[in-house]
Parts: structure tokens; C-alpha cells; sequence
């Protein structure tokens, strides 16, 4: 074959290049890509074993570089009878604004490098939609102290070089402490940082499960999860006693760490964690995990502070300090309790609120009014085992002994068990072992189906739920 073409073979060189078409053609099987990317293209010259193609504009040259170069190739050296390499010019100039604009600036690699960059894009902004942060929580809003200090950094550290430090980061606190406001700052910087995160509380990863199981589309749902640069989940202990439920959030975590991608939890402390199981703790503690403490004065006055400065308020020194140290352990109460403070005051003016148009103020009189109900109240004493035994005995007529008798009994003594199981973990703080050792040396695992069995079964069994207000009667 000669290494050039001759104008009066042009003829022959195109009625080549469209027997490799058509053959590309029958392939692809799809007249609307043939007709948009390649009926137009035409064969120029060929030399040195290198047919030049015109398209129209790069991006035909970049759509055609990556669905069908193989197959041109392989039908022109059986066209041709020879190896042909295919060399693609384009007829039109194109800004390289637009270019970058549309990801087809430089060679065909780079170009790929931008697809799969537009693909995690737009799996990023589906999952913001789906999976939404708390905008207002953030790390600008979220106050600082020594009682919190350490978790702030930890999660900053996440939040701007995940996976270079701690993964999986666990956040624990009791309620209202912060844990949510944390994990909500983490995900919108991630999202500013153009991370694909997926943020979402327990319980909502449990109801997807279910629901994907139900419908046989856990593969999906759990390829949704896989896919992300991080998975932070608020509420981890909802995942207690949901056995399959977790083997299915150990194959995400699993995935995800030996993948590099970061994952941060947070868990309630009023739950103990190794009830979360021996493997799901194990890759928790090969991470960080960092505490937020109860707030301390310092965090008390920031909040105070704060409050009075967006209400106009202005306090004296004394009555300051004296409503910072009347605060219990909870920020979220703290916020309440300025709330309720401020409210008392506005609904109910009288002589103990020293006000004036210009600055009002509230006196220590008016804190304790307002508070009085919370906050001068001593701490109930927790009931003991055996009272709660009397009590559910009592209510369902039963004798006590039985309710730790092993064997399944009839439907009342069931339901009395389940009750009593309920009681010893939500009145007396009791873990699912010591609950199964009180309850005739029952294993772990049929406490927490007890447990499981009882939530779902007090939200619509009107007897059930009446007989949980007798007990609670009796332990008052």
C-alpha cells in the first residue's frame, strides 16, 4: 500500500472509511449516536500507516475516543489490510474556556480524569438533596471550651484532611451536648470542600435497610452507601439489638475504611457500646474516639453571653454569674432554660423584672421563678430491681417469681416480662447482660429482642401502654 494518498484517491480512501462505519454502524446498534457522532466524520489522507479523521468539534473527537476507537481500529486494519492507527482533527476551533467548560480540554485522558469528575459531582448533589445537613450547624456556631475543646479539633482535622488521622472518628456524649451540632459542622465542610457525604441519623440507616430488604434492593442502597468520600451517621446506638442491621453496616464500614474514605459516628453514652457487638466496636476503637464533656462554667456564660447580646439584654454582674450556675448538665437545657427565662419574663411582667425601654434587665428572683421547676428539684433516686418486680407483678396479677421463670409462659406473663425487661433498662440504667441476669440468667441476645418486641408493641397496644403508666405510678 503506498505510505500516501493521491487526490484522485480520495474517492477510495472515503469509500473505505464508510465500510468501516457501517461495520461500527450494525456494532454500536444505536442510529441516534451513529448519526450524531460519526455519519459526519470523513477519511482526509493516509500516511505512514495513520488515517486522519475530521469530526466536527472535540467533543464528537472525545465521544469517539471513548466508545468506539477500539472497533474503528479493528475494522480499518480489515478494511485496509493493514494496522491502521486513526488519528481525530477537528474541522472547528474551540475557546479553551468552552473546553473546560464541557471537560474535553487536553488529550482524551484528561478528559476522562473531568467525566468521572462530573459523575462524582452529580452523585454528590443527589446526596446532599436526599441526605441533608443541618445548614445553621456549623463550626462558626458552635461554642467552644474546655469541656469540648478536643472534639472540635478532632472533627475539624476530619472535616479538612479526612482520613489522614482518625477514621472512624466516634463522637460520645449524653444528650444535648452537641453531638448532632458536631457531625451536621462536619458534613457541610465536607460538602464545601466538595466531598460526596452522605449524613444521616441512626435511625434513618436502619429504616433504609429495612425498607431496601423488603423491596430487594439492598445491593443498590448499599452500593449508594459504598460510593461516598465519607458516611457520617448520628446515633449509631440505634443499631443496638438489630443484629442483621449491623452485619450489613460492618460490610459498608469495612468497604469504606479499606477504601480510604472517611467515617465519622456519633453515640449516646446513656447506652452502653459494647452492645453495639464485638466487631462493629473493634473498628470503632481502631479509629478515634473522643468525648464531649457535660459544659462547664465557661460554656455556660459563652451561651448566656450570647443570648443577651441577640435579645438586647443586659444582666448585672451578680445576677450573671447566678444564672450560669443554675444550669444542669445539658446545653440543650441551658438553651431552653435562657428561653424559658426570657419568656417568663416577657409573658409575665411584674415587680421582680427590673425593665425599661431601653435596657431591660432580669433579676435573680425572676431566674428562680421561671426555673423553679427544674432546676430546685433533686435528682430522683433510681428504683430498685425488686420494686420494679412488685410493681409489674402487681399490675398484671401475677406472682414476681414468675416473671424470672425461664420457659416462654402464657401471653399476659409475656408481656409482663417484656414490661419488667423495659423498666430495669430505662428506670434503673441496667446493660442487656445484668438485665439478662436478674431476668433467670436469660443470654443477651434474647433481652434485646425483648426489648425490640416491647418498643414496637407499646406504640399501638393501648393495654400495654396503660399498663406502663400503672408501674410508673407505683415506682413514683
Amino acid at each position: 500500500m503506498p505510505d500516501a494518498v493521491s487526490d484522485n484517491d480520495v474517492y477510495d480512501l472515503q469509500k473505505k472509511w464508510k465500510t468501516v462505519l457501517g461495520l461500527v454502524e450494525v456494532q454500536i446498534g444505536n442510529p441516534a449516536d451513529f448519526n450524531a457522532y460519526l455519519k459526519d466524520t470523513a477519511a482526509t489522507s493516509l500516511q505512514d500507516g495513520v488515517l486522519s479523521v475530521t469530526v466536527k468539534n472535540g467533543f464528537i473527537a472525545a465521544w469517539i475516543r471513548q466508545r468506539v476507537m477500539r472497533s474503528l481500529r479493528r475494522f480499518a486494519d480489515q478494511v485496509f489490510e493493514s494496522e491502521i492507527k486513526i488519528q481525530l482533527e477537528t474541522m472547528a476551533f474551540m475557546s479553551s474556556d468552552v473546553l473546560a467548560r464541557e471537560g474535553l480540554a487536553g488529550d482524551y485522558s484528561q478528559w476522562a480524569d473531568v467525566h468521572i469528575s462530573r459523575q462524582r459531582a452529580a452523585l454528590a448533589r443527589e446526596n446532599a438533596r436526599f441526605f441533608p445537613a443541618i445548614t445553621d450547624r456549623t463550626f462558626d456556631t458552635f461554642e467552644r471550651s474546655d469541656c469540648n475543646a478536643k472534639a472540635i479539633d478532632a472533627a475539624l482535622s476530619v472535616a479538612n484532611h479526612p482520613c489522614a488521622e482518625f477514621n472512624p472518628l466516634t463522637i460520645t456524649a449524653e444528650t444535648g451536648q452537641g453531638k448532632t451540632h458536631l457531625l451536621n459542622a462536619i458534613a457541610n465542610q465536607m460538602r464545601q470542600n466538595e466531598m460526596n457525604v452522605i449524613c444521616l441519623t441512626g435511625e434513618e440507616f436502619v429504616d433504609s435497610f429495612v425498607k431496601s430488604s423488603r423491596s430487594g434492593n439492598v445491593v443498590s442502597v448499599r452500593d449508594r452507601y459504598r460510593g461516598v468520600d465519607a458516611l457520617l451517621v448520628d446515633g449509631i446506638e440505634r443499631l443496638i439489638g438489630k443484629t442483621v442491621t449491623q452485619t450489613f453496616f460492618l460490610s459498608i464500614v469495612e468497604h469504606l475504611i479499606s477504601n480510604q474514605k472517611q467515617l465519622v459516628f456519633t453515640f449516646n453514652t446513656a447506652y452502653p457500646m459494647q452492645e453495639l457487638g464485638e466487631e462493629i466496636t473493634s473498628r470503632l476503637s481502631g479509629g478515634l474516639e473522643i468525648q464531649i464533656a457535660p459544659p462547664d462554667l465557661a460554656l455556660k456564660r459563652s451561651i448566656l453571653s450570647n443570648y443577651l447580646i441577640q435579645h438586647n439584654l443586659e444582666l448585672p454582674t451578680e445576677t450573671f454569674d447566678a444564672w450560669a450556675s443554675r444550669f444542669a448538665r445539658s446545653v440543650r437545657e441551658i438553651i431552653g432554660g435562657v428561653a424559658r427565662v426570657n419568656a417568663n419574663r416577657n409573658l409575665k411582667p411584674n415587680r421582680q423584672f427590673a425593665q425599661s425601654a431601653s435596657s431591660p434587665t432580669i433579676t435573680i428572683a425572676s431566674i428562680d421563678e421561671a426555673l423553679r421547676d427544674r432546676l430546685a428539684a433533686p435528682a430522683p433516686l433510681l428504683p430498685s430491681p425488686d420494686k420494679i418486680f412488685e410493681a409489674v407483678a402487681e399490675v398484671f396479677d401475677i406472682n414476681p417469681h414468675a416473671l424470672r421463670q425461664t420457659g416462654r409462659g402464657n401471653r399476659s406473663v409475656s408481656a409482663a416480662r417484656d414490661l419488667a425487661i423495659y423498666m430495669l433498662r430505662e428506670k434503673c440504667g441496667l446493660t442487656s447482660t445484668e438485665t439478662g441476669n436478674l431476668m433467670g440468667g436469660r443470654p443477651h441476645s434474647t433481652i434485646l429482642a425483648s426489648l425490640n418486641r416491647y418498643s414496637e408493641r407499646r406504640q399501638t397496644d393501648q393495654q400495654l401502654a396503660e399498663a406502663e403508666r400503672r408501674v410508673e405510678r407505683l415506682l413514683s
